[in-house]
């Protein structure tokens, strides 16, 4: 019995995916957005093809973050219209209207320019994002309201520790 119990909890752990950091990448679970908001995932797949371009995405003429090869990272905003750029010889604009407890996902691609790579923002699919390993970006690329990997963790705590005590209890025999 003791041993069921223990390859139940090495199960349950081996099937929680792991938090992705800026050193090592993993698939990573994100938090739903906290109520009344809405959140973007922007990522940029890896590769060798436009490494030395950096896609810095901002909104309303202010930095968000910026996106190396093979890192994401998450805006929580509030629902509605943004709009959102990357430019480099030539800018790029993705037009977003949000709802309120959705997650929308953005990839950037850096095509070929005349005199520099050119950053490009497109609607993505989840599936994208999520059957890939990512890393974060680093904390000195992220704005105020990009979600650090403690603060994606803490989120993804409360949410279990929500649901766990939402759980109807068993009955008794």
């Amino acid at each position: 019995m003791k041993f069921l119990a223990s390859l139940a909890v090495a199960g349950m752990l081996a099937a929680t995916p792991a938090l992705a950091s800026p050193d090592k990448a993993e698939l990573v679970t994100l938090p739903a957005p906290p109520a009344g908001k809405a959140q973007m995932v922007f990522f940029r797949k890896g590769g060798f093809a436009g490494s030395a371009i950096s896609c810095a995405v901002s909104e309303a003429g202010t930095k968000i973050s910026s996106l190396p090869p093979a890192r994401f990272f998450v805006v929580v905003t509030d629902p509605g219209k943004h709009t959102y750029m990357v430019s480099s010889e030539a800018k790029d604009e993705l037009y977003m209207d949000l709802k309120a407890g959705e997650t929308q996902y953005a990839k950037c691609n850096i095509a070929m320019g005349f005199m520099a790579g050119r950053p490009k923002l497109e609607v993505a699919q989840p599936a994208e994002f999520t059957s890939k390993m990512w890393k974060s970006v680093d904390k000195d690329r992220m704005s105020a309201n990009v979600l650090t990997d403690e603060q994606i963790k803490a989120a993804l705590d409360a949410q279990a520790a929500a649901s766990t005590a939402a759980a109807p209890a068993p009955a008794a025999n």
